[in-house]
């Protein structure tokens, strides 16, 4: 039974991630049960259980006589929050979403600072460049390419990134971000990236671009994130000068790409 259980959870999951990608969209014929249970090498009667609910969640609509199709109308998928509270980690806002989170850091290297990030930076300075590939539910989600200085924090290499987040180990050398400037726009990520999420050439991603500073204001941290856009949301708060602490909220940016 409890093979039976795991084939058709597994089945389920291969059509919800075709839905969420693209692959299938609203209205499209699914295969044949049959078809299904040669293709995934399980038996109809697996195949029915996986269809049925995903019909039951509002995935899919059945049609006597003409088959399953992906619905209409889909139902929500639940959104990571970026953007209110710049100084929660990667990790707090999947998990407060209500997605399982985990961590892979993709490398660590010592580098000097060129390009752009010496322009934040100091031409040459020695940074630490940290790539992490993040999961919500198993699934990848962001990708993020962190550099950070060396000479405050010096003792980055004996730290474990995909256990602990980065402001938790800027917290610890007692020097984290108080203000965090953003940037966000969309676009191609970098082919590599696109392949650690498990995107086609032709998707594009939310890109946020994050430059952080302590509370002297010295420059401590420049990131760059790529976000799978069918999951995130971004909300700003913006203060309106000359008002006594009012503010502004907009809840925007769904998946336009």
């Amino acid at each position: 039974m409890r093979e039976y259980d795991s084939l058709y959870k597994q089945l389920m999951n291969s059509i919800l991630e075709k839905i969420r990608r693209g692959e299938f969209q609203p209205g499209d014929r699914l295969d044949s049960e049959r078809s299904m249970a040669t293709q995934y090498g399980i038996n109809r009667m697996t195949v029915r259980r996986a269809l049925k609910e995903l019909e039951d969640q509002g995935y899919l609509q059945s049609f006597r006589g003409k088959g399953t199709f992906v619905a209409r109308t889909l139902p929500l998928i639940p959104q990571i929050e970026q953007g209110r509270e710049s100084d929660i980690s990667l990790s707090m806002q999947i998990r407060q979403s209500g997605y399982a989170f985990k961590r892979n850091v993709i490398s660590f290297r010592k580098v000097p600072a060129q390009g752009e990030v010496a322009e934040f930076f100091h031409s040459g300075e020695q940074m630490y460049e940290i790539v992490r590939l993040s999961f919500a539910n198993d699934k990848p989600y962001a990708v993020q390419k962190a550099y950070i200085p060396s000479r405050i924090f010096w003792d980055a290499d004996r730290y474990d990134f995909s256990e602990g987040s980065l402001y938790e180990y800027m917290e610890m050398r007692g020097s984290s971000p108080r203000r965090i400037d953003n940037r966000l726009w969309v676009d191609y990520p970098p082919r590599e990236y696109a392949e650690l999420l498990c995107l086609p050439p032709d998707k594009k991603v939310f890109v946020v671009m994050y430059e952080g500073y302590d509370m002297n204001e010295e420059k401590i941290e420049y990131t760059f994130s790529y976000y799978l856009p069918q999951y995130t949301s971004f909300r700003y708060v913006v203060s309106l000068g000359g008002q006594n602490g009012s503010s502004l909220e907009e809840a925007l940016l769904k998946d336009k790409t």
